[in-house]
């Protein structure tokens, strides 16, 4: 009896709220999970270049090098929101681990109407996006000439995964149905100097992808449309920021295995953080049995093979999985694990986890 009169003195309270108007008190952003100005991760790694081989240093400024480029590119992200005056409770840099599914999230907004998921991408190159929706980068040179293009993961599913696991976190934790239909996906370009072109891009695609200094627009368009009515009230803002922070959980790195380093004693190099390049791990595929070495006809063969069943599986096109300047220059290096393919341009974390272990088996 007394747990249906408190719900019945919930659901009163929610309709009063709507009613009257005021559906919370918050007038201006709240992070709850904030933005810090000083990585400690690039810290962490600038101590270890002093300790680390040369061959591991090189990997390790690697790493600082787009650890800060990204940090500016979030900073950038951060500031828009700060400084917007939307009331909605916002968090920094969000992994997610519930039930075996982890989800990286750069930024998450909560207003009265809507969950945006906002990942940060600071690209470099012009990208353009094609009718099906493919993301394909074009470098240039000094002079302005495109000296190569290679596809690229697309930014639409990568956040399209992170919302799902979010979702199921919702509807499993807080039983959400139909107000998870109030959640939206934004990608933001942060790097002022890359030029998107969408103009043949899905308008799903094209509406989603916006530059950092739009991103408060964005929000706006979304928050002044009325016929869209307030779902969640400042009592649900807060218990959505509250499960999140639950199940945020910081990834561990072992910083000997990644890099290599040299062990003192009993120490060892490790730290927590949730930073998403995290995801790029030394994975070595050693074979301790000697193997006969492919020649590089052979091995140019098994790479077109692999290539185009690749492209078929993900419905890309060959060029896009790598192109015939990549290949020759897997052919000419061989890397033996995924620290020296990283280094071969056009693999990046992303085509490194998705294609790596299967190139590297291939090579040795």
């Amino acid at each position: 009896m007394t747990e249906k009169i408190n719900k019945g003195k919930s659901m009163l309270k929610r309709v009063i709220k709507i009613l009257t108007n005021k559906p919370t008190k918050i007038d201006r952003p709240v992070f709850t999970k904030y933005f810090e100005k000083e990585n400690k991760q690039i810290k962490d790694l600038e101590q270890l270049l002093k300790i680390s081989n040369d061959a591991s240093k090189k990997i390790i400024e690697q790493d600082i090098k787009k650890l800060r480029y990204g940090h500016i590119g979030e900073n950038n992200v951060y500031y828009e929101l700060k400084n917007s005056f939307i009331p909605m409770i916002c968090l920094h840099n969000v992994r997610l681990k519930y039930k075996g599914m982890v989800a990286q999230i750069d930024f998450l907004a909560i207003t009265c109407k809507y969950i945006y998921v906002i990942e940060c991408k600071n690209l470099i190159g012009d990208i353009t996006i094609n009718s099906q929706g493919e993301f394909i980068r074009h470098m240039k040179n000094s002079h302005g000439k495109v000296i190569s293009k290679e596809g690229m993961y697309s930014p639409i599913v990568q956040n399209e995964k992170h919302i799902n696991v979010l979702k199921e976190i919702l509807k499993q934790e807080l039983k959400y149905k139909n107000k998870l239909k109030r959640v939206e996906s934004l990608i933001v370009t942060a790097n002022p100097k890359t030029i998107i072109n969408k103009t043949y891009a899905p308008k799903y695609i094209s509406d989603k992808i916006i530059r950092h200094d739009q991103i408060i627009d964005k929000i706006q368009s979304y928050e002044s449309d009325n016929k869209t009515n307030w779902v969640f009230i400042e009592d649900d803002m807060r218990k959505i920021s509250e499960i999140l922070l639950k199940y945020h959980k910081e990834a561990k790195i072992d910083y000997n295995k990644k890099y290599n380093l040299p062990i003192k004693g009993d120490k060892k190099y490790n730290t927590y953080t949730s930073s998403k390049y995290n995801d790029i791990k030394k994975e070595a595929y050693s074979k301790k049995n000697q193997v006969k070495i492919k020649s590089d006809e052979e091995l140019r063969r098994l790479l077109k093979t692999y290539r185009l069943k690749r492209s078929k599986q993900d419905n890309l096109q060959p060029y896009m999985i790598f192109n015939n300047s990549t290949m020759e220059e897997l052919i000419k290096i061989r890397p033996k694990d995924l620290y020296e393919l990283r280094n071969i341009r056009g693999f990046g974390e992303t085509k490194c986890e998705k294609y790596g272990k299967d190139l590297i088996n291939m090579i040795i």
